[in-house]
């Protein structure tokens, strides 16, 4: 009974992480000046996604207050 109780216990947890994750969809803006001044590792360790073009970080509009959480 125990084991059936932590499972679902376990289980219910899971569907709640993963119902939780903030998925980006905004346009993609400009981030910082270059890529040597962006710590693109702050970027990756807490899931905002970027690109790098031309020398520039592009992150999503929505995930600018993430960023700035996380990057400042």
């Amino acid at each position: 009974m125990k084991k059936i109780l932590i499972l679902l216990l376990c289980v219910t947890n899971l569907l709640l992480v993963s119902a939780c994750q903030n998925e980006y969809k905004g346009k993609y803006v400009r981030w910082g000046d270059t890529i040597k001044s962006v710590n693109v590792k702050k970027l990756k360790e807490n899931n905002i996604p970027y690109k790098v073009k031309n020398n520039k970080v592009y992150i999503p509009e929505d995930a600018a207050s993430d960023a700035v959480l996380c990057c400042s």
